[in-house]
């Protein structure tokens, strides 16, 4: 058992150093470049040499006191913009996941008429390669390609749009499919589905929640960069950088995030309808997904 948590200790100041204090070091580096260079001298590598030799010369290097004061002051200042970091993590996930109430209806409105559109197209390209199909040779144009089209719906929703990012509307539409696949509400099954999972089948679960969240974090930096960009502009060209790099992260983690939880639902909603005393008849049906959702709404 000792074993066991020292290990466990081991790894938890691993994940600590390498997901908070090292990306908060490095930030706090740029934030002293930033100010040293500033915005007239933002090349002057001359200039950062110097005064690293300065700091490194100077009375504070040599004692072991001041070495230390500015040790702890720079981990504290990681600490901090790692804290930062993380609140604006738990930003990010609202934006991308949530509604925003009045201010994401136009947003949402204007990505419904877009994704309609793109609908109305892919439709009629089914129906017109149809019939070119059927009657080929009253039919001389090439044939429409429909999988084109269907990526390009897919760009804007899976399903009709009703949140503002295509991010929230990914992980609606897994809900949405398992309401039309098995008549299940999702929001109701998944605390307990979530029960009845096993370590191993939890994994990659939680790995692709994390991967998530990592990218919700990324942005998170990008946004504290963006902000040192007003004392030294090559720092903001870094933060728009991470903060693409955690959204299209985000976009492909939240995929497959959305994909596991449906893999859940298929495999382990028979053993949910069984625990909770509901009886089927092999395949579990639309049926016997209103039953157990009345079940978990009590009866609401």
């Amino acid at each position: 058992m000792n074993t066991l948590i020292a290990s466990l200790g081991g790894k938890l100041a691993e994940r600590w150093l390498a997901g908070l204090v090292l990306p908060g070091v490095v930030f706090v580096a740029v934030g002293a470049v930033a100010v040293w260079l500033g915005h007239s001298r933002w090349w002057d590598l001359r200039l950062l040499g110097h005064e690293l030799n300065r700091f490194a010369t100077g009375p504070l290097a040599r004692e072991n006191g001041s070495v230390l004061l500015v040790a702890l002051s720079v981990v504290l200042a990681s600490t901090v913009a790692a804290a930062a970091a993380q609140s604006l993590q738990r930003l990010v996930v609202a934006l991308w996941t949530n509604d925003w109430s009045r201010l994401g209806g136009a947003l949402t409105r204007h990505r419904q008429r877009r994704w309609t559109a793109a609908m109305d197209s892919y439709e009629t390209a089914l129906r017109d390669k149809a019939l070119r199909l059927r009657s080929p040779d009253t039919h001389t144009e090439p044939v429409p390609d429909t999988q084109a089209l269907a990526r390009a719906c897919n760009r804007i929703a899976l399903t009709e749009p009703a949140r503002p990012t295509w991010i929230g509307d990914r992980m609606l539409a897994a809900a949405g499919r398992v309401q039309a696949g098995y008549d299940l509400d999702l929001a109701s099954a998944w605390p307990r589905l979530w029960l009845l999972l096993s370590e191993d089948a939890r994994g990659p679960l939680v790995l692709a929640q994390n991967d998530f969240a990592s990218a919700a974090r990324r942005v998170g930096w990008g946004v504290l960069y963006v902000g040192l960009g007003m004392l030294w502009w090559p720092a903001a060209l870094i933060g728009l950088g991470l903060c693409v790099m955690g959204w299209r992260q985000g976009r492909s983690t939240v995929s497959v995030l959305a994909d596991l939880v449906e893999a859940v639902v298929d495999l382990h909603v028979g053993a949910l309808s069984a625990t909770l005393g509901h009886t089927t008849n092999g395949t579990f049906t639309t049926a016997d997904g209103h039953a157990v959702t009345l079940l978990l709404r009590k009866g609401c």
